[in-house]
C-alpha cells in the first residue's frame, strides 16, 4: 500500500515541477510587464547559460552581469541535480 501511493507520488513530481517552472515564468513575464508600464528610470542586468552539451555558452549584459551569471549557474546546478535525482527514481522503480 505505502509502495503505490509513494510510486504514485514520484509519478506526479514531474508534472508538479513542470507546473512550477511554468507558473514562475508566467510570473517573471507579468513582473517585467508591470516594471516597463511603470516607466521607472532603473537600469537592466540579465544573464543566462545556454548548454550545448558540454559546451556552456555564458551570455550576459548590464551593470550587474556577473551576479546574474552567478545566479543562473546556480539555478543550472539545481537542475542538474533534480534531474539525475528523477532519474535514480525512476530506474528504481
Amino acid at each position: 500500500m505505502a509502495e503505490t501511493e509513494a510510486h504514485e507520488a514520484t509519478s506526479r513530481l514531474p508534472l508538479n515541477l513542470f507546473l512550477i517552472g511554468l507558473f514562475l515564468m508566467f510570473a517573471g513575464v507579468i513582473v517585467l510587464v508591470v516594471s516597463a508600464l511603470l516607466g521607472r528610470n532603473g537600469t537592466l542586468s540579465g544573464g543566462a547559460i545556454i548548454f550545448v552539451w558540454p559546451i556552456p555558452i555564458v551570455l550576459a549584459a548590464g551593470p550587474h552581469a556577473f551576479l546574474a551569471v552567478v545566479v543562473a549557474a546556480v539555478l543550472t546546478a539545481i537542475g542538474f541535480v533534480v534531474f539525475l535525482w528523477m532519474r535514480r527514481q525512476v530506474s528504481k522503480g
